[in-house]
């Protein structure tokens, strides 16, 4: 490439980098509307290690975070600790490594795509990048303060630099090493990349082991094996599986039971799981579930629009048959890779086509998308197909406005878990009210309070129970009643509280009672 067309190239990256740093930037402290469980827990432990050093049960720089009973990995709640450092507690901060962490992997797209040796046009990677910046998957998981998006771009990363790796060994280490943090940030990586490393090791066995590449390699094995020493001193507790639960298992024994009759249990349990595993593994490859039906989770889709742009449908299947054209060549055999084993963690689990577990998957798959649209550019002579894809790009982008930036903020809102903000300014408001915050029906709701009170750390930590701090990662209980400052959270008990002077009065049913419409729910019990 010319010095003048290289020029060109990276004015035109800069510009698809502005664009999506607009999409990913815009108004990200208010939409979504609201401020998720999942983003406040390591929000407001982020503040608290950068207050004390230690979480909220007072666990000084834990290895996993304790999040109601669950425990995260810990990267994104650390990494989050220097924005909030910078612009104090606020759900911009909150969110800001996640979009960062978007939009750098854009970065790593176009340089996959521009190192591939498969690519013919020059401006594929740059068309690419402007439609992966725009892609509804990518601008939803980057925009909220939760470990999603930055895992998907130390994968990401990793997975360059190991194809890089291939021709320059010096890659491998760094790359093993990427691909490693990863597993510290969110769990679909802790359990993919294990497999995807040792499938990488066996079909890139005679370029890893030459005498000239086996060195590197070893350096990188040894890295990633040190670098997840953490992970094993935890992997015997409680805390390395907690989400156990969320395999699809009473499905798997209620379907096993029915053929037990016809074959012996162990059997007919083991065709159960592979029969669940593969109905929901083929779900991430559907092209309704792609191109056209949102996931069916309000909290993590969006509006009317499906991962990706209805019209990507036809670049999708020109580069699946442009792998399949050349599946001998390492870049088609990586990209298989990629493709085949992203979606297992996902497919684990009972949640059907889950994007939010599934995000390594969107690396392969807008991969597959560019080599299509590569062979749709090579195969049109000149320059006409620019204003078709001008238009159908200017279309794809007024859709996602529509949907993420119209839509999303009022249709979402309650998934979002919309209104903590203004109860806290309700709650400064009235120093010396007792407030009470009924559980009974919503996901504990202490964190999003002390988050936007931004009460104290030291304080927090008083009000929780010493003995959860000495059993840290063997303690999976989880109990919703807190205590701290003037609130307190937990289940309402109506015969004991309904007409006590602790409960809001905008939640009191003795006010409700006298509301007309009201009557026949509330006022069941009054003579």
């Amino acid at each position: 490439m010319t010095g003048s067309r290289k020029i060109i190239n990276y004015f035109l990256l800069g510009l698809a980098l502005l664009l999506g740093g607009f999409l990913l930037f815009y108004k990200l402290g208010n939409i979504p509307s609201g401020f998720y469980i999942d983003e406040s827990l390591p929000g407001y432990n982020a503040y608290s290690i950068l207050k004390t050093g230690k979480d909220e049960y007072g666990k000084f720089l834990p290895l996993l975070f304790r999040f109601y009973g669950s425990y995260n990995p810990p990267l994104y709640t650390y990494l989050t600790v220097f924005p909030i450092a910078a612009f104090g507690l606020s759900v911009f901060s909150v969110r800001l490594v996640s979009a960062l962490a978007g939009l750098l992997s854009a970065i790593v797209v176009y340089k996959l795509l521009a190192e591939s040796g498969t690519v013919k046009n020059k401006l594929t990677s740059i068309v690419v990048t402007l439609i992966y910046v725009t892609t509804p998957w990518l601008i939803l998981h980057s925009r909220v303060g939760y470990e999603v998006s930055t895992a998907y771009l130390l994968f990401s990363l990793g997975s360059l630099l190991f194809w890089l790796g291939l021709r320059k060994y010096r890659f491998l280490l760094p790359a093993f090493f990427f691909l490693s943090l990863s597993t510290y940030a969110a769990y679909s990586e802790r359990f993919l990349v294990p497999i995807f490393i040792v499938c990488l090791l066996f079909f890139f066995r005679k370029e890893l082991f030459l005498k000239r590449s086996s060195r590197y390699t070893l350096y990188g094995i040894l890295t990633f094996v040190l670098t997840q020493i953490p992970h094993l001193t935890l992997i015997a507790t409680p805390a390395f599986f907690p989400k156990s639960n969320l395999i699809a298992s009473s499905a798997v024994v209620s379907q096993a039971q029915k053929v037990a009759q016809f074959l012996p249990y162990p059997i007919s349990l083991g065709l159960s799981f592979l029969r669940e595993f593969f109905s929901q593994y083929l779900t991430y490859f559907s092209p309704r579930s792609l191109f056209f039906l949102p996931d069916p989770d309000p909290q993590r889709s969006l509006p009317v629009l499906s991962v990706f742009y209805f019209w990507l449908i036809i670049p999708f299947f020109l580069g699946i048959y442009a792998l399949w054209v050349k599946r001998k060549e390492p870049f088609s055999k990586f990209v298989f890779l990629l493709a085949l084993l992203s979606p297992i963690p996902a497919a684990l689990t009972k949640d059907p086509f889950a994007t939010h577990r599934a995000m390594p998957l969107l690396l392969p798959l807008i991969l597959i998308i560019g080599l299509g649209v590569d062979l749709i550019i090579d195969r049109i002579k000149g320059f006409v197909w620019i204003p078709t894809f001008l238009l159908l790009f200017l279309f794809s982008l007024l859709l996602l406005w529509r949907s993420y930036f119209v839509f999303l903020p009022k249709e979402r809102a309650k998934d979002w878990g919309y209104g903590f903000n203004l109860l806290a300014e309700e709650i400064k408001d009235r120093p010396n009210t007792k407030f009470v915050i009924d559980q009974a029906r919503i996901k504990p709701a202490y964190i999003q309070l002390a988050f936007f009170l931004a009460l104290p750390p030291e304080d927090f930590q008083k009000s929780v129970d010493p003995a959860v701090k000495e059993n840290y990662y063997e303690n999976t209980d989880f109990d919703a009643y807190y205590a701290f400052g003037k609130i307190e959270t937990r289940n309402i008990i109506w015969e004991k509280d309904s007409y006590g002077e602790k409960v809001l009065d905008e939640t009191n049913p003795a006010k409700k009672c006298a509301m007309g419409n009201n009557l026949g729910l509330y006022c069941r019990n009054r003579k």
